[in-house]
């Protein structure tokens, strides 16, 4: 790890406290791993859009095919 970011979580752990600091830390990451997930969920909508506009044109295919 970084010695610098440890000696910032040090600092203020004993400047107020480490429920605090925990706290803080957590929502940190809570807030990082939103941004994450809301950046899969998009992509995941993009997958899924051009799936139905394949299936779509695949359906058509097989009803022009069909007597």
């Amino acid at each position: 790890m970084d010695t610098e970011l440890i000696n910032v979580a040090l600092q203020a752990v004993s400047t107020v406290g480490f429920p605090i600091a925990a706290c803080y830390i957590m929502f940190t990451y809570m807030k990082q791993e939103q941004a994450n997930h809301k950046a899969e969920v998009d992509g995941l909508k993009n997958v899924i859009s051009e799936n139905n506009a394949i299936l779509a044109q695949l359906k058509q295919l097989i009803e022009d095919k069909l007597p």
